[in-house]
């Protein structure tokens, strides 16, 4: 489809939200309806251990729109668990982060005549679908790019069978480096490859003609394992004890101390398994560290301790910036292993933590080397903390994913 040039500016997502941008403090309020966020129904959104397992999260909390941007003025609004937009101007409702290699799924549901699309590897306002993204078509049979096509590149294949109008159908998405895999309700609809040098993007749903609904959205980033099986990647701990059981997980304990990776990373997806082995413990992973400094970087908070309400954590909660910004609710618990994932583009810093997403940030600090001081973009190590003497910490795997530029 052709696509004018949007006047509006990018939208700060907090700013549609409505969320409550406090360090701690009180319970935050919630999407443009401005109603309060529902703990219970936020703590169900918690995935299955194997979906974590595997790296997945939810895009779509179910209740606001926190990690969206909205490209122009489409009336995209939350309604029993679904995203939805029935009138407005062509447009997009992006994610706030990029991602570069996953596998994403989605339900969908569209009336008889809507023409929308999931565009993957997008910007926020794509001039050409066959030149800077991938759009994944919602379209009539008589469209050129019926659902399940990628349009201007390849129309879905022939087994593929013309969705039934107001009713659910399952989208999938399979995007690794030049070659992307997309299935509907299960069966395979294009198998292409991209001559166009597409690398990374935001997510995008699309609101053109008709109404649109969407939820259970999800994503696994394809991300490389970097401790399991892989001592090397690592350094010797420095003031803490570091130890490698047969399975290749590490654990930390006895002081305050690190244990920091040979490798740097800047941005793209950090995640990491732990599990904490003692009461209260506070710890985290600082990334884009200077190299050889004492935890010098953004710290990624592990701490399941809350006060009268998981609305109220202690130490900004797991998956925090600590210092930066804190956890909308704590979403960890003690005695189970946490799992968290980080995605880093440029100042833009968003969090997970059993799938669900706690932080979204946005450094606008000055630029400065140091992390402390400033915004730092530049690539940095990875360290593993040990906070204090009682501290004793187990991460299972870390894996990362680094953005090609």
């Amino acid at each position: 489809m052709k696509w004018g040039r949007c006047v509006a500016g990018l939208i700060l997502s907090f700013f549609f939200t409505g969320l409550a941008r406090a360090q701690t403090g009180t319970e935050p309020t919630v999407s443009n309806s401005g109603t309060q966020l529902d703990l219970e129904r936020l703590l169900a959104a918690r995935l299955a251990d194997e979906e974590l397992r595997e790296g997945w999260i939810r895009l779509f909390d179910g209740q606001t729109l926190m990690g969206w941007t909205p490209s122009d003025g489409a009336n995209w609004h939350v309604v029993d668990n679904t995203i939805v937009a029935t009138e407005g101007s062509n447009s997009l409702l992006c994610t706030s982060v990029p991602f570069s290699d996953y596998e994403v799924s989605l339900e969908f549901r569209a009336e008889q005549n809507t023409n929308s699309g999931v565009f993957l590897r997008t910007p926020l306002v794509p001039a050409d679908p066959a030149r800077d993204c991938f759009e994944l078509n919602i379209a009539p049979n008589d469209n050129p790019f019926p659902t399940g096509s990628l349009v201007f590149r390849k129309k879905r294949d022939d087994l593929a069978s013309d969705p039934a109008p107001k009713e659910w159908h399952n989208l999938k998405a399979l995007v690794r480096g030049m070659h992307v895999t997309t299935w509907l309700d299960g069966v395979q609809t294009c198998d292409y490859q991209d001559t166009t040098n597409l690398k990374s993007g935001l997510i995008g749903l699309q609101f053109r003609e008709g109404k649109i609904e969407f939820r259970d959205i999800k994503l696994r980033p394809l991300t490389e394992e970097v401790l399991v099986g892989k001592m090397d990647r690592f350094k010797p701990a420095v003031n803490v004890l570091a130890d490698y059981d047969p399975a290749g997980a590490l654990t930390i304990s006895g002081g305050r101390g690190h244990v920091e990776s040979t490798f740097t990373f800047g941005d793209g997806v950090l995640q990491f398994s732990a599990e904490t082995l003692a009461g209260n413990v506070n710890s985290g992973v600082f990334f884009r560290c200077i190299p050889g400094e004492d935890m010098n970087g953004y710290e990624c908070q592990l701490h399941h301790g809350y006060s009268d309400s998981r609305f109220k954590p202690v130490d900004s909660g797991s998956g925090a910036i600590f210092r930066r910004q804190a956890a909308r609710a704590v979403l960890s618990d003690e005695g189970q292993v946490a799992h968290v994932v980080i995605v880093a583009s440029g100042p833009r810093i968003s969090t997970w933590v059993q799938g669900v997403q706690v932080v979204e940030f946005v450094d606008t600090r000055k630029p400065d080397a140091n992390p402390r001081r400033g915004l730092r973009l530049e690539p940095g190590t990875l360290m593993l903390q040990g906070h204090d003497p009682e501290c004793k910490v187990r991460f299972h795997s870390i894996r990362v994913q680094s953005f090609p530029y």
